[in-house]
């Protein structure tokens, strides 16, 4: 072998041992079958307006991601072992959250182990246990801004606890990125549920949730007993109770369902009664009462699916129309805008929407009927961060942060905007896609010619 292909092989080595501890791929517990792919993740979005976090922008700067998290934001230089990536003329947001979406968990999952004596009260179920990605739904997403999502258990009077996922295309394990955040309650009952059931009401469906705190509590006593003297019948073991313990008098977050106004009000009653640490999904419905819901002092998580307009083509026709229903189509827009200036932490969800590709645009038309920028980008990012309990990971673009961003043409709330590209844990998903080559230009070229 020649000195020459020696002192070459010899380079090759280097610079491969180098990737190899620069370009780290992420930990992971199963084996590698073949050659193992260390494909180069640094990268550096440089000119871009960066919207660090709400009220905090800088006009242009400069991105550095290294294996999935942000390794600096503002006026810094590019790495030499960096992507480049020219976003000039182009503004940065952090990755939005959908703060609230739904899973079903099937009724033989329910059943495992030792559950609660009714069907409808299952905390011990929890998401991370039966997540499964949908890549079209994720996709769907991404062109939304949306970069992590919450997803709760889908039926239920207590349903079992949500996880916060990722929407890139990394497999389940990789997606969740917080497996607990709260559990979810429903102080109602399904439309169509028989009467041969119980419960079948609303207000059997609060007494039963109000009984099964009561007899976690009582769970929670019968086992101190036993521990502290054996000679005691030793209880029965229950899943759920065991798991509901963990939530009175605690920062452990609950988040219930409020199909309407009045059921914020039956949530926070029931949260007082128990010392719940809980949020409320709320309904569109809030302004209606909203002396009363700003003073329970909740956070809620807002819907966005605004009514149609009233059929009013005919007097016949706008003779049927209730006048609460027209009110509420004019009104329903500023819901997001009058909780915001009375002080109401919110959140979005594009849960509800008829098309989740439509989110977008309903959080503009909020913004134009009153919210402010600010407050609807702080709805997006950090306000669910911090409720979700993952302001650490989420929410801005900062040092340490999980690389999930948004890149937009212009500004995020002009209705004309288009989102580009957004990155989910480091990775680049593109959204409208730049063509090779203009046609265009090719088009007006031979028309000049002939």
């Amino acid at each position: 072998m020649s000195l020459s292909r020696v002192c070459w092989c010899a380079a090759s080595a280097v610079l491969f041992v180098t990737l190899l501890k620069s370009h780290a791929a992420p930990p992971t517990t199963i084996p590698v079958e073949g050659l193992r792919h260390n494909t180069p993740r640094v990268h550096a979005l440089t000119g871009a307006r960066i919207v660090i976090a709400p009220g905090r922008v800088v006009e242009q700067g400069t991105v550095v991601i290294r294996d999935g998290v942000i390794e600096a934001a503002g006026d810094v230089k590019p790495p030499a072992d960096a992507r480049i990536w020219d976003l000039n003329g182009k503004t940065i947001y952090a990755g939005f959250i959908d703060a609230y979406g739904e899973a079903s968990i099937s009724s033989d999952a329910a059943k495992a182990g030792t559950p609660y004596w009714n069907s409808l009260i299952t905390p011990q179920l929890a998401i991370a246990n039966h997540y499964k990605a949908s890549s079209d739904a994720n996709k769907k997403l991404r062109a939304q801004g949306v970069t992590a999502r919450l997803v709760a258990p889908s039926s239920g009077i207590i349903k079992g606890t949500s996880s916060l996922v990722l929407t890139g295309d990394d497999p389940n394990r990789e997606a969740i990125i917080h497996d607990r955040v709260a559990q979810h309650i429903r102080l109602t009952v399904s439309p169509g549920r028989g009467r041969e059931t119980y419960p079948n009401s609303p207000m059997g469906a609060v007494a039963l949730a109000r009984q099964a705190m009561l007899d976690a509590d009582w769970y929670g006593d019968a086992w101190a007993a036993y521990r502290a003297n054996s000679t005691l019948p030793r209880p029965e073991r229950n899943d759920a109770l065991d798991v509901l313990q963990a939530y009175p008098d605690s920062s452990n977050l609950i988040i219930a369902d409020a199909s309407n106004e009045l059921f914020v009000l039956r949530a926070d009653e029931y949260a007082r009664q128990f010392a719940l640490n809980i949020a409320v999904r709320g309904s569109g419905h809030e302004y209606k009462r909203l002396d009363a819901i700003v003073a329970t002092g909740r956070a809620i998580i807002l819907p966005l699916e605004f009514p149609k307009p009233p059929n009013v083509a005919s007097a016949e026709t706008a003779l049927n129309v209730d006048l609460e229903d027209l009110m509420h189509w004019d009104i329903a827009p500023e819901n997001a805008a009058r909780l915001d200036k009375a002080g109401v932490q919110i959140a979005f969800t594009s849960h509800g929407l008829k098309d989740q590709g439509t989110f977008l645009n309903a959080i503009r038309k909020a913004v134009e009927r009153g919210l402010s920028s600010d407050s609807a980008l702080r709805a997006l990012t950090t306000a669910p961060a911090q409720l979700f309990g993952v302001e650490g990971k989420l929410g801005t673009i900062e040092r340490g942060k999980i690389a999930n961003l948004v890149v937009t043409d212009g500004d995020l709330f002009a209705e004309k905007t288009k989102v580009i590209e957004t990155w989910v844990d480091g990775t680049r998903y593109e959204v409208a896609a730049k063509p090779e080559f203009d046609v265009r230009e090719l088009y007006q070229r031979h028309r000049r010619i002939y």
